[in-house]
């Protein structure tokens, strides 16, 4: 998608009527993706949609975590099935995407990159992110505009999913990166929930706060900033630990760097490719002042080996599993928290020119 055609949909402040306004918004976007994803599933699992969604929703219990920390969020996905016309049981289901991944075995750990810079004089806190996601939801992007009551919070997403990454005005920004190598549980918080949970807070303390005493169900990266600082906490099934930062500087990819709650058979070290993307990260911040044109390119990076960004490359296939399942670069944000908020946000693989900035209200 290109950056400029990117939809925002203002959504009210009422659960439901926020999910109606996102589904009856990307009606056909949704219904499209819904027929992609269950052909993805099918083609990275070795068993129809039909086949695999009734187990895995069967033998995995995330409402009852959902309805004790965000019961809110279970009304609103009710609202997308209303508003999209889809039944409430796929709604659910597409929400549990990291979970999905480590029930079905998915051979892969992830390809998000994000970064997190504590506020200096004339600059605020800069938390950002590149989202990278199989290439069958590129078409879905859209940024929903919330309504907080008084305050509005911008969250990047997938169409019909409630989050993938977002900042409030009230000055909170969370971007997040899968751990797959950190503990699992079929009884836990899932990421979406957890992030957007976090994202309704009042600052980054109390984000931090709710993630480290809600229950897990994937492994996952928080990246956490607000007006006066930044944190950056590692999540897993029977713990959170929080990474150390250093020089206000915190970036981080697809491989723990702090929490040892491995899920099993699990590397903590990481495949190769997310260390060269971390060393990535480390190479534009060590060339340039530690502000937002140096998130913008460091995000926007594409060296050899371990690129930062990843361009698709040729038309979409999917006749194939690794044309389906193919990941892709299909959005990048850079949150300034100061003052004032700001969004800048590209819609598929960033590039110098490719971006779009939003005032957070």
């Amino acid at each position: 998608m290109r950056t400029e055609d990117l939809p925002v949909i203002d959504c009210p402040k009422a659960p439901l009527a926020r999910g109606r306004a996102h589904g009856e918004a990307l009606r056909s976007t949704i219904a499209g993706k819904v027929e992609r994803w269950q052909a993805a599933i099918g083609k990275a699992y070795g068993r129809p949609a039909a086949a695999f969604l009734p187990v895995f929703l069967s033998v995995t219990d995330f409402r009852t975590a959902i309805a004790a920390h965000v019961p809110d969020l279970l009304e609103e996905v009710r609202g997308i099935a209303e508003g999209a016309g889809i039944s409430e049981e796929t709604a659910y289901a597409l929400q549990l995407m990291d979970e999905e991944w480590w029930f079905g075995g998915f051979d892969g750990e992830g390809h998000c990159s994000s970064l997190a810079v504590a506020p200096v004089a004339g600059r605020g806190t800069l938390v950002g992110q590149t989202m990278d996601l199989p290439r069958w939801h590129d078409g879905a992007q859209a940024v929903l505009r919330l309504d907080d009551g008084g305050s509005e919070t911008l969250v990047y997403t997938s169409a019909g999913l409630i989050g993938l990454m977002g900042v409030s005005g009230r000055g909170l920004g969370i971007c997040v990166n899968t751990l797959a190598q950190l503990a699992y549980s079929p009884r836990g918080l899932p990421v979406s929930f957890a992030l957007r949970g976090a994202l309704a807070q009042e600052n980054a303390a109390a984000a931090a706060d709710f993630l480290s005493r809600v229950p897990h169900a994937s492994g996952q990266t928080y990246q956490i900033g607000d007006r006066h600082g930044i944190r950056t906490l590692e999540c897993a099934a029977g713990g959170v630990t929080e990474v150390t930062i250093a020089g206000g500087l915190s970036l981080h990819t697809n491989h723990p760097l702090a929490n040892t709650r491995a899920a099993p058979n699990a590397r903590l070290e990481g495949s190769g490719d997310s260390r060269t993307r971390l060393r990535s990260l480390h190479t534009d911040f060590s060339r340039g002042p530690a502000d937002i044109e140096t998130a913008k390119r460091a995000l926007a990076a594409r060296r050899k080996g371990g690129a930062v960004s990843i361009v698709p490359k040729g038309p979409p296939r999917t006749d194939t599993k690794l044309g389906l399942l193919r990941q892709m670069t299909i959005g990048a944000v850079v949150y300034e928290i100061g003052e004032t908020v700001s969004l800048c946000v590209a819609a598929g693989p960033p590039s110098a020119e490719g971006w779009r900035q939003m005032a957070v209200r």
